[in-house]
């Protein structure tokens, strides 16, 4: 996290050098990213970088955690809108978010973070997630805690919050790999399409929720 250095700034200049993150994170994945770049077109000193974050890694986690935070708040509204339907719930999460990602404003961030994706940085971009090695930050707690309260659980075969935590997971899970199969798949073919991606994210939900066997 920023120090309190940072949160202290002017506005316009917290934007500009979270400006210089998203492009230069665009650009390259994290572990190619320099620091040169980010304060040469932020406009700082060098030394003042670390004055406000520990280092680019720093940095990284926090700019994804500033776009992270409307899908929070969409997943949340769509789930009071569809009454607590779980399924139904990230099946319009998924169909909103997936159109971000692979061609918003923030395409290019996105494709860098997937593409590039290992062990350790999946710990920090699946907010509810956790185990004992790797506790959530009490913000993801708080979060996960409301989303599971919005939840109806009538049709729901889970006994208490940890097989709720559990099968979220699991969602959420199936939400990043179809993302990263997703980028894959436009890779190799031009006629792939985001209604392709939604309709095998749709597939994968309904057999999570009415299973495979028959």
């Amino acid at each position: 996290m920023p120090t309190q250095t940072f949160f202290h700034l002017p506005e316009e200049k917290k934007k500009r050098l979270l400006e210089a993150a998203r492009i230069e994170f665009s650009r390259v994945p994290l572990k190619e990213a320099s620091i040169a770049n980010i304060v040469k077109i932020a406009e700082i000193p060098r030394g003042s970088f670390y004055q406000y974050f520990e280092d680019k890694e720093d940095l990284y986690y926090y700019y994804f955690e500033t776009v992270r935070r409307d899908g929070s708040r969409d997943m949340m509204q769509l789930m009071k809108e569809v009454n607590g339907d779980l399924f139904k719930g990230f099946e319009r999460y998924f169909t909103k978010m997936i159109r971000e990602i692979l061609v918003g404003e923030n395409a290019s961030f996105y494709r860098n973070l997937f593409m590039n994706m290992d062990y350790r940085a999946s710990r920090k971009v699946v907010p509810h997630t956790k185990n004992e090695q790797h506790k959530p930050h009490e913000k993801y707690k708080q979060e996960a805690k409301e989303l599971i309260e919005l939840i109806d659980r009538t049709t729901l075969k889970v006994k208490n919050d940890q097989e709720m935590e559990l099968l979220i997971q699991l969602i959420m899970n199936t939400v990043f790999t179809t993302i990263a199969h997703a980028y894959k798949s436009f890779s190799k073919s031009e006629n792939y399409s985001i209604e392709q991606v939604i309709a095998e994210f749709k597939l994968k939900l309904s057999w999570l929720k009415n299973g495979v066997s028959k």
